[in-house]
């Protein structure tokens, strides 16, 4: 699959979270302020319709500064290295200045590249709750 083909399944996909949310129909606290603050939560979802659709990503996450001064941010990667983020924006109007609503491309890309990272984390389908599959059923719901 190529990069366009991702960013057209990734800009879907971020738009039916948003729609979702915007319906009242997905209402958990944890994504209200979507982007801001969701980028774990979007990833797993993410994740989870990616797999679905025969694409093995992992979920890469890190820091960026110290103490209350410092930003934490995660994103999906394929196993050749293309970034799939849909929250960098919510880094907009911060030091770090992230503007692309969906960013799909290589880390070293004057944001992705700043973080020191963690572990990745792999795909696992059995570790999802009730409460995710919830949400994600909502979102694929809105799905065009």
């Amino acid at each position: 699959m190529d990069n366009r083909e991702l960013f057209e399944m990734a800009s879907s996909f971020r738009k039916a979270i948003k729609d979702a949310i915007d319906s009242g129909d997905l209402h958990e606290v944890n994504l209200l302020g979507f982007p801001v603050g969701c980028c774990t939560y979007a990833s797993d979802l993410l994740q989870r319709y990616l797999f679905e659709n025969g694409i093995v990503t992992i979920q890469m996450s890190g820091e960026y500064g110290n103490g209350w001064t410092g930003e934490s941010h995660a994103w999906l990667e394929t196993l050749d290295g293309i970034v799939i983020d849909i929250t960098g924006d919510q880094y907009k109007n911060k030091s770090l200045k992230f503007t692309m609503p969906v960013y799909v491309g290589k880390r070293f890309d004057g944001f992705h590249d700043k973080f020191d990272l963690h572990e990745p984390d792999e795909y696992d389908p059995y570790r999802q709750d009730q409460s995710f599959e919830n949400r994600y059923n909502i979102i694929l719901n809105y799905l065009r």
